[in-house]
């Protein structure tokens, strides 16, 4: 892949300059701290407010298993939104202001060119999903109560891994649509389908909408990964970049 690390360097330059980094950044750090604090300070909200009435409103003391799982949550629906919005004109934006066929006229494979701009991506939710789980983790410890660190850190990373995965597919369909609407909404339709199919009998457990599953129980100490849907995804990551490269190859930029 020629030109790999240029361009690679380059994405990182441009993500930090049009604020990608930060605004990402934030908005996993700001759902990393939210989500222990209101389920703290939830009672206290909830009196505040009045809502209560003149029967009383018998909340469930928070625990740290809670706050975890509802991290969790929050990821995947929060997090696989911003994974399509950052990835849904990666490539169909360049190719729509012509800036793509300016980058491939140089000396740069287009397997490079995909790759690239994959690493960027998913190095920078990667980072900010540690992010967000650390301050997550950091708050539940200190407003709600200790929790084993090495269970949250494995669902962290499965977690990681599907959102790795909601980037590959949003940059596969970049490469096939010119709109980033169509590639953005193509994607979202794909993987809200996959996560639907998870129920079905045999094939669902081999899906990648099992890692927050498997993620959620291993949470809770229990013993039944899901290495299935594990290969499945990564072949998925894989096959998706694979076909990215391919389409750019035989589309006229």
């Amino acid at each position: 892949m020629s030109g790999l690390i240029p361009l690679f360097k380059k994405e990182l330059k441009e993500q930090w300059k049009t604020y990608k980094t930060l605004i990402v950044a934030i908005a996993f750090a700001f759902f990393g701290i939210s989500t222990p604090l209101i389920l703290a300070y939830l009672p206290q909200i909830i009196e505040m407010s009045g809502q209560g009435g003149d029967i009383p409103v018998v909340m469930p003391d928070p625990t740290p298993l809670m706050s975890m799982q509802e991290f969790g949550q929050t990821m995947l629906q929060v997090g696989v939104l911003i994974c399509i919005l950052i990835a849904m004109g990666a490539i169909s934006g360049e190719r729509d202001k012509g800036t793509a066929m300016l980058t491939l006229s140089k000396p740069v494979s287009r397997g490079a060119f995909v790759m690239s701009k994959y690493l960027a991506l998913g190095l920078l939710v990667l980072v900010s999903m540690l992010l967000g789980a650390g301050l997550c983790y950091w708050y539940t410890v200190m407003l709600i109560g200790d929790f084993s660190f090495m269970p949250f850190l494995g669902s962290t990373l499965l977690m990681s891994l599907f959102l790795l995965l909601c980037l590959a597919v949003t940059l596969f369909f970049s490469s096939f649509f010119k709109s980033s609407l169509a590639a953005g909404g193509t994607a979202l339709v794909i993987l809200i389908a996959q996560g639907l199919a998870t129920q079905l009998p045999w094939i669902g457990q081999f899906l990648p909408g099992n890692l927050s599953s498997w993620s959620t129980r291993m949470l809770s100490a229990s013993s039944d990964p899901a290495w299935g849907a594990l290969a499945v995804s990564i072949a998925i990551i894989g096959l998706c970049l694979y076909f990215a490269r391919i389409r750019l190859e035989r589309k006229e930029l």
